[in-house]
């Protein structure tokens, strides 16, 4: 076959069909384009009248918002260092409280609150709504005194499991927290117990006490290295990292307001840190 056999060009045929082609797609488009449309009946919706709308608004307003920093009423005998930094309570008067408390007394008034923590009118009025005293708690008081408390640095967990609410797997994970810290040093290391929630930590200190702890030397937090840091409880390699960065960029730390860019170091990793370690 020979190449002079096919044209070039299109045929008659061809140019008929592309000329009729392009004519069909123009009409279109102009039919489209010049189509009355009717925008409202489609965007307008679902309509409601005005007190209906007005009555939905309402409800919607009215709702209660969930927000994620939720603030839990809390019993101020056993306040603990994060609920401290969530209300923003002194240190001193989270002190006041302890000392109190460890006398054998109990805070069982929003008077009684008052005088102990020594807080301002305006301080207990925002605090009020967080503070959780329970009642009747002369009778609940004189139990307590009569009750032999063990010291939870020596219990087992057997004694730990016959608190309501401390099953097997809550005491295993306070003896092995206690057994990695080498010991509780404060009351406030219960809560670092994984899922033990506030109520049994409470109920704990019913039947337990902390008044063996164990003597612990602070370390030079400007002589550790990486790696002896990372062997601390609290922090993780990524912190003890961060740690000895800021350190080396400033050649001494003198204090924790050296670190307080480091996202990792809260109020609460603070205060657990300064149980272990120094400046000087």
């Amino acid at each position: 076959m020979n190449a002079s056999n096919f044209s070039r060009f299109p045929t008659k045929s061809q140019r008929k069909g592309i000329l009729w082609t392009f004519a069909l797609f123009l009409v279109a488009h102009l039919v489209v384009y010049f189509l009355p449309y009717d925008n409202n009946k489609h965007e307008q919706g679902l309509v409601l009248d005005v007190s209906t709308q007005q009555q939905l608004d309402s409800i919607w307003l009215s709702s209660p918002k969930q927000t994620r920093d939720t603030i839990y009423p809390f019993n101020p005998n056993y306040i603990t260092d994060f609920k401290a930094y969530q209300l923003e309570v002194p240190i001193a008067a989270v002190a006041r409280i302890r000392t109190f408390v460890s006398q054998g007394n109990y805070i069982d008034s929003e008077a009684l609150f008052r005088q102990v923590t020594q807080l301002s009118d305006s301080q207990v009025h925002r605090l009020r709504p967080y503070l959780k005293i329970p009642k009747k708690l002369k009778r609940s008081v004189d139990k307590k005194k009569k009750r032999v408390k063990i010291e939870l640095n020596a219990a087992t967990p057997a004694q730990l499991t016959k608190v309501y609410g401390v099953g097997e797997v809550f005491a295993n994970r306070i003896v092995a927290l206690r057994k990695a810290l080498g010991g509780f040093l404060v009351p406030d290391q219960l809560a670092d117990v994984w899922g033990l929630p506030v109520e049994t930590q409470e109920r704990l200190w019913d039947f337990f006490s902390l008044d063996s702890v164990p003597q612990i030397e602070k370390q030079n937090i400007n002589q550790l290295t990486i790696d002896e840091l990372s062997k601390m409880h609290y922090i993780t390699p990524a912190l003890a990292s961060s740690l000895v960065a800021v350190r080396t960029q400033k050649g001494t730390l003198s204090s924790w307001h050296d670190l307080a860019h480091i996202q990792q170091l809260d109020s609460v990793k603070k205060a657990r840190l300064s149980l272990y370690l120094s400046f000087e």
